[in-house]
């Protein structure tokens, strides 16, 4: 998703964490940017120590026309949803190029061949905001090479 860049409208943000959405949907409602996109930069993931998995958490949000109707609601995480795919779609052929060109790159590390994303929808939040979550994961290479001087050994 791309900014606006007629208008000056950003649509991807990043967030420290998910308690920092809050105060980017409360800065969005002031100007007409739905749909847009926020990623936590928050480290987290899990796996083993020769291979660790660390997880991206993205948002896509979308602002419903109407908070009082349930209809409106339901189109809104639809379209997040609808948006969340095109992502998705992305991102496979993004790694399927690296990968076919044998490049060892960030996106030929993200977990997208039979592997489950988590996803679900978020909200609402101020003003009609609605949004989906995603979750993609992405092997981390371990570097083994301990550096000595950062370390002290007990005696």
């Amino acid at each position: 998703m791309l900014d606006n860049e007629e208008n000056k409208n950003r649509r991807f943000f990043l967030t420290d964490a998910s308690t920092g959405l809050v105060e980017v949907v409360k800065n969005a409602s002031s100007a007409d940017i739905s749909p847009f996109v926020v990623m936590e930069s928050d480290v987290e993931g899990s796996g083993t120590l020769a291979r660790p998995v660390r997880t991206y958490p993205v948002y896509f949000f979308v602002r419903a026309r109407s908070m009082a109707k349930g209809d409106d609601a339901a189109e809104a995480k639809e379209e997040a949803y609808y948006h969340a795919r095109n992502f998705l779609a992305w991102l496979k052929v993004k790694h399927d190029k690296e990968v076919a060109t044998n490049i060892d790159g960030d996106f030929a590390r993200v977990n997208v061949d039979g592997t489950y994303f988590d996803f679900n929808s978020v909200g609402p939040f101020e003003n009609g905001w609605y949004a989906l979550l995603i979750q993609p994961d992405r092997e981390e290479p371990l570097n083994l090479c301990i550096d000595p001087s950062l370390y002290t050994e007990p005696v």
